[in-house]
């Protein structure tokens, strides 16, 4: 059972809106993620929530946006891939459309 996570902020929509699609409706089956190949990257050059991420490697995080997410989207931290690079995985397992925005469970 996860005690601590962090709640983090991304600001980023339009990328959130394409993992999503992508992950949950187009490669996943009817809001169900499937596999682990989809992810977002956080550049340490350009993005402020880069040191938030480092040094968190296999975490959980929580990722907010009122725009588009209703609640909060989970992710799984990897910083092992790319030096300089920050990996976030989506691990929430469905996903549902509603009003324009996502809600996941």
């Amino acid at each position: 059972m996860i005690k601590h996570e962090i709640k983090v902020e991304i600001l980023k929509a339009e990328e959130l809106v394409k993992i999503i699609e992508m992950a949950y409706f187009k490669e996943g089956v009817l809001g169900k993620i499937v596999g682990k190949k989809h992810f977002i990257a956080i550049d340490s050059s350009d993005d402020i929530n880069f040191p938030i991420f480092k040094g968190l490697n296999n975490a959980t995080v929580k990722v907010i946006n009122e725009e588009i997410i209703d609640g909060n989207m989970r992710f799984l931290i990897d910083e092992e891939t790319e030096p300089g690079v920050v990996r976030l995985y989506p691990i929430s397992i469905y996903c549902i459309k509603e009003s324009d925005k996502y809600i996941f469970y």
